[in-house]
């Protein structure tokens, strides 16, 4: 199984959002988050060339939903679910459980957001909660798995920020 992960675009910050009354929750992308979101898709699209993607699997906060819909046009249009699972705070264990019960031998992508991208991407390739790296918005992983999702089993093929996936663009 191979997934894509993807932290979302810029979003509006934290106490401007809060001064105009949105959650956390409710953050958007900004215009900026958009354009950077639609140039790296650009990059990822030349990045997979003809590997198709399966599914889109997005948490269920305002900037990450966005992110996955601007994603998806560039991923042979995959369809974009909700997944309650990728919702901070990420509980690893549970994760992998849910995509292992869920999706099997496919290509997905996950959308989601920092620290827990980092730490599921640690605990996939060593079984530990230690972080090992970190996404910057609107940044990429490709992991390769045996099987289904299982932490220690993760094999990292490329790690890239978004200012690189728009460079392959």
């Amino acid at each position: 199984m191979d997934i894509i992960v993807i932290r979302h675009g810029i979003a509006l910050d934290a106490a401007t959002a809060h001064g105009m009354g949105l959650s956390d929750t409710e953050r958007p992308l900004t215009a900026q988050g958009e354009r950077a979101t639609r140039a790296a898709a650009i990059g990822l699209r030349k990045l997979l060339a003809d590997q198709p993607v399966d599914d889109i699997l997005t948490s269920p906060l305002l900037r990450a939903r966005q992110t996955a819909a601007l994603i998806a046009p560039y991923l042979d249009d995959a369809p974009v679910d909700q997944a309650d699972v990728l919702a901070p705070p990420v509980d690893m264990g549970a994760l992998d459980g849910w995509l292992h019960t869920h999706f099997g031998e496919r290509r997905v992508v996950l959308v989601g957001h920092e620290p827990d991208l980092a730490t599921w991407v640690s605990w996939s390739l060593t079984r530990k909660r230690d972080r090992l790296l970190a996404f910057r918005r609107a940044g990429a992983a490709l992991l390769e798995f045996p099987g289904a999702p299982e932490g220690g089993t993760g094999t990292l093929r490329w790690l890239l920020t978004a200012e690189q996936l728009r460079s392959l663009g």
